[in-house]
C-alpha cells in the first residue's frame, strides 16, 4: 500500500501551480508515495481592500494553512518564502524546495501612454517597498518626457489575474509585479488538466502583455522582497521523513539567497510594511549583495557590496588609470547598417547612434548598465531592461514574456572583443586609444582597472610590464579576456571583479 501525504496551500492559481511543481518533483523521486494535493483561502485571499502593510506581523497568507498542519489536516504547507515572516518557529520548520525563479519585478505600462501620456501617471502596487522605488526610479529611467510627470501610487491587492484586470481597467498608467509570478504561470504545462482556468489566465498575461511596455527593474537599485521568486515547504518540527524527501528537492544556491535576504532585512525589523528592498546573486566571482530603501526610524539604505574581495590599498600614483581617474579616449560614429527585426544589446550611449529610432512595439532595447539606460532615456527610448553592470553573459530572461525567443544583436565600439561577446557584434563607432600622461612611471604601478578588452589590449601592448600588476575589472566578457590573457592560475591571484569604477576608487585608493 502507497504512503498518502496532503500538501496543502492556499487556493489561487499561482499557488496550485507552485504545489504542482513541486509535488511533480516530489512524485518523480518517490514512485510510490501519493501525493495529495489541498488548497484553502487564507485570510489574505478573502480581504482584498486592506493594505498588505497594514497587516504587519500578522501571517495573514499562512496562519490559516499552519493551522492546518499543527492540527494534522494537512503534511506539508508549500509558501512562496516571501511570505513567510521572520521569527523563530517552535513547532514547525521550513524547508526551500526547487529553484528560485526570477528575483525582479516587472513593471507593465500601457502602450498608448507612451504615445499620449498625460502630465500623470499611475502605478499600481500594495508595497510600500515598491511604492519607495518607483518615484525616484521614473525620474531616472523612464524616457523622457514621461520621467517628469507627477507619479501617483494606487494600492491593488488580488490574485495576479484579478490585478492585471484592474491595471487594465484603470485610465492611465502600470503596475508593478513579480516576474516570478508571470514566468510561473506561462512556464506551467498542465498535462492533466488540473488547473481549468490556466488557458483563460495564460492569454489575460499574454495579451495584457501585448497591450503593454514592460521593464525588467534593475536588482541594484530596486531590489526584490526578501527570498522573492523562492518557495519554502512547512512542516511539523518532528516529521524526519518528510524533510529528508523535501531536503531531495532543494536547491542550494536559492537556499542561501534567501536565507541571506532575509538575515539582512531581519536588521531593519522585517515585513510586507517594509520599505526596505534586498537582492543577493550568487557568481562565479563571487556574492552580490544590493541593499536599498528605508528604515522605519527614516534611514536611507543603499548599499552594493561584493564579496571575497582582497584587501588592498593603493597610492593613486601606483595605479592605472593614472591619479586613479579615467584616462581620456575620443570616440567618432561609424556608417552601418543594423539587421531588421532584430533585438539590440547596448553596450553604452554612445553606441546607439542619434539617427537610429527603435520601435517600442516589437523591439526589446537592453543595456549594458544604468548609466547606458540613463543616456537612452533621456532620448526618449523605452528601455526594457539591463545587464546592472554584471556583464552580458548576465540573461534578460524574458522569452517567457515576449512569448518568443530574443535575437539580440550588440551595438558597442569597433574593437570590441568579439570572441567573447555573447551576441553578434555591429560596430557604430571608433574609439581612439587611451592617452598616456608623460612622463608615466610604469615601475610604480600595483594595480589597473580596465574598463574594456581594447583598453587592456592597447595600454599592456605598449606597456608590457603592466601585464604582471594586480588587475581590477567589471564583470562580464572583459574580465574573462584578461583571465584568458595572463592564465587561469595566475588569474586567481592576480585579477578581481569590481562592480564598477567609482566602487574600485572607493574600496582600493587611499585618500
Amino acid at each position: 500500500m502507497s504512503e498518502i501525504i496532503k500538501v496543502g496551500g492556499r487556493s489561487s492559481l499561482l499557488s496550485r501551480i507552485q504545489i504542482l511543481f513541486v509535488t511533480k518533483a516530489l512524485q518523480q523521486k518517490n514512485k510510490t508515495t501519493e501525493f495529495q494535493t489541498v488548497f484553502r483561502e487564507s485570510a489574505g485571499d478573502k480581504d482584498l481592500k486592506t493594505p498588505l502593510w497594514k497587516f504587519a506581523g500578522q501571517g495573514i497568507f499562512t496562519k490559516d494553512l499552519q493551522d492546518d498542519l499543527l492540527n494534522q489536516k494537512i503534511d506539508i504547507v508549500i509558501h512562496s518564502w516571501k511570505d513567510m515572516d521572520l521569527r523563530e518557529r517552535k513547532d514547525t520548520i521550513l524547508v526551500p524546495v526547487l529553484a528560485r525563479e526570477d528575483v525582479r519585478d516587472v513593471l507593465l505600462f500601457k502602450r498608448n501612454k507612451w504615445i499620449s501620456a498625460p502630465t500623470e501617471i499611475t502605478i499600481l502596487t500594495s508595497s510600500p517597498r515598491r511604492e519607495h522605488h518607483i518615484r525616484d526610479f521614473v525620474k531616472s529611467y523612464f524616457p523622457t518626457p514621461i520621467n517628469t510627470f507627477q507619479v501617483k501610487i494606487e494600492s491593488v491587492r488580488g490574485n495576479i489575474q484579478t490585478r492585471l484586470r484592474k491595471y487594465m481597467e484603470h485610465e492611465n498608467g502600470g503596475i508593478l509585479v513579480a516576474k516570478a509570478a508571470l514566468d510561473r504561470i506561462l512556464s506551467f504545462e498542465d498535462d492533466e488538466n488540473l488547473i481549468p482556468e490556466l488557458k483563460e489566465v495564460k492569454q489575460l498575461i499574454r495579451d495584457t502583455i501585448n497591450l503593454s511596455l514592460f521593464m525588467v527593474m534593475p536588482s541594484s537599485i530596486f531590489p526584490s522582497a526578501p527570498a522573492q521568486g523562492a518557495l519554502c515547504a512547512e512542516i511539523r518540527r518532528e516529521d524526519k521523513h518528510l524533510e529528508s524527501l523535501l531536503r531531495e528537492i532543494s536547491d542550494v544556491n536559492a537556499e542561501l539567497t534567501a536565507n541571506e535576504e532575509r538575515k539582512i532585512l531581519s536588521r531593519y525589523g522585517g515585513g510586507c510594511h517594509q520599505k526596505t528592498g534586498v537582492s543577493v546573486l550568487t557568481r562565479d566571482y563571487g556574492r552580490i549583495t544590493f541593499v536599498r530603501g528605508e528604515t522605519e526610524d527614516g534611514k536611507t539604505l543603499f548599499t552594493k557590496e561584493l564579496s571575497n574581495t582582497p584587501k588592498l590599498m593603493f597610492h593613486r600614483d601606483e595605479v592605472w588609470p593614472p591619479n586613479a581617474k579615467m584616462a581620456a579616449r575620443q570616440r567618432e560614429r561609424l556608417t552601418y547598417s543594423i539587421p531588421k527585426d532584430v533585438d539590440v544589446f547596448v553596450s553604452r550611449g554612445y553606441a546607439f547612434p542619434l539617427d537610429l529610432s527603435v520601435n517600442p512595439t516589437n523591439q526589446i532595447l537592453w543595456s549594458a548598465g544604468l548609466s547606458t539606460w540613463k543616456d537612452l532615456a533621456l532620448r526618449g527610448f523605452w528601455v526594457n531592461g539591463t545587464c546592472d553592470g554584471l556583464g552580458e553573459s548576465e540573461p534578460p530572461m524574458i522569452d517567457l514574456l515576449l512569448g518568443r525567443k530574443t535575437n539580440f544583436i550588440k551595438l558597442t565600439h569597433v574593437d570590441t572583443d568579439k570572441l567573447n561577446s555573447i551576441y553578434p557584434v555591429v560596430p557604430t563607432y571608433f574609439v581612439s586609444a587611451p592617452e598616456i600622461p608623460v612622463p608615466f612611471d610604469t615601475s610604480k604601478i600595483k594595480a589597473a582597472y580596465w574598463r574594456s578588452g581594447s583598453e587592456f589590449d592597447i595600454v599592456t601592448k605598449r606597456f608590457p610590464e603592466l601585464l604582471d600588476v594586480i588587475h581590477f575589472v567589471g564583470p562580464g566578457s572583459t574580465f574573462k579576456k584578461i583571465k584568458q590573457t595572463i592564465g587561469e592560475e595566475a588569474a586567481e591571484t592576480k585579477v578581481f571583479v569590481s562592480l564598477s569604477f567609482d566602487s574600485w576608487v572607493e574600496r582600493y585608493i587611499k585618500p
